[in-house]
């Protein structure tokens, strides 16, 4: 029997990621005593329990992952442990980090999972009723029942900033359609530029690219992103493009007026 909480025309589930301790072990290559001992330092949060067995979820995995990225930067258990704490109290993470808001393309923003009720809750415009609408944009997936997965929580945080503002459904739709065609577009580009590599490329050196190119690929779409909205302004950098944008939402521009009027 189908779940009646999601949209006929949702996308098909992602697999659920349920691990045991040791499962989670051999799939981070991280020992079972180290993962206890992130979870009684406070780094890691604990599994769900189901009866005596501990079940661990691809936010572990995540959260994993970024401990091993932060150590590699030098950090040490217990400054990953205020680090999260400051985060998650709301502290600006360049901040935290003491890094220059471009500097941080070097950590991945973790995704978090949600379910229908706190969707509703942060996004009450578009949950329930336009869920499906916004599961098409990619920016909340489907990964179990009830489950959903936010790959993006900044971008996440961004609609419901716009939702707050008074933006429509609709608006809100249309904005994040056009950022995930545009992320379609770029992965295909770059699948098929993995696809057609030059011969000589070996594996190793793909891997070193691929894993260098990630971060690189997040930073400069999104920084392209801000420069093309200034150029569209008739201006560059960013404190100057706030700026604009502040005139022009005073003025009630039209989105595609220029600057020449000043």
């Amino acid at each position: 029997m189908s779940d009646p909480s999601i949209p006929a025309d949702a996308p098909a589930a992602l697999p659920v990621v349920e691990l045991a301790i040791d499962e989670l072990a051999r799939r981070t290559g991280i020992p079972v005593r180290t993962i206890r001992e992130y979870q009684s330092m406070g780094v890691l949060p604990p599994p769900e329990r189901r009866g005596r067995i501990g079940i661990y979820r691809q936010f572990h995995l995540s959260r994993l992952e970024l401990i091993a990225r932060l150590q590699r930067r030098g950090y040490s258990l217990a400054g990953i442990r205020d680090l999260l704490a400051s985060w998650q109290d709301g502290a600006d993470l360049g901040e935290v980090l003491g890094l220059a808001p471009d500097e941080l393309v070097h950590i991945d923003e973790p995704g978090m999972p949600a379910t229908a009720d706190q969707l509703a809750r942060l996004l009450p415009s578009l949950v329930p009723e336009r869920l499906g609408d916004l599961m098409a944009t990619g920016v909340v997936e489907h990964c179990g029942p009830d489950r959903y997965c936010v790959p993006s929580p900044s971008l996440l945080q961004l609609t419901m900033d716009l939702q707050n503002a008074g933006f429509p459904p609709e608006q809100l739709l249309a904005l994040l359609g056009s950022i995930g065609q545009a992320a379609d577009t770029a992965a295909d580009a770059v699948l098929r530029l993995l696809d057609e590599r030059p011969a000589d490329v070996d594996d190793e050196r793909l891997a070193t690219l691929i894993k260098r190119g990630r971060g690189l690929l997040a930073h400069g779409t999104g920084r392209l992103t801000v420069h093309t909205l200034g150029r569209r302004l008739g201006i560059t950098g960013d404190e100057a493009s706030i700026a604009a944008l502040g005139r022009r939402l005073e003025k009630g521009l039209p989105p595609d007026a220029s600057e020449q009027e000043r």
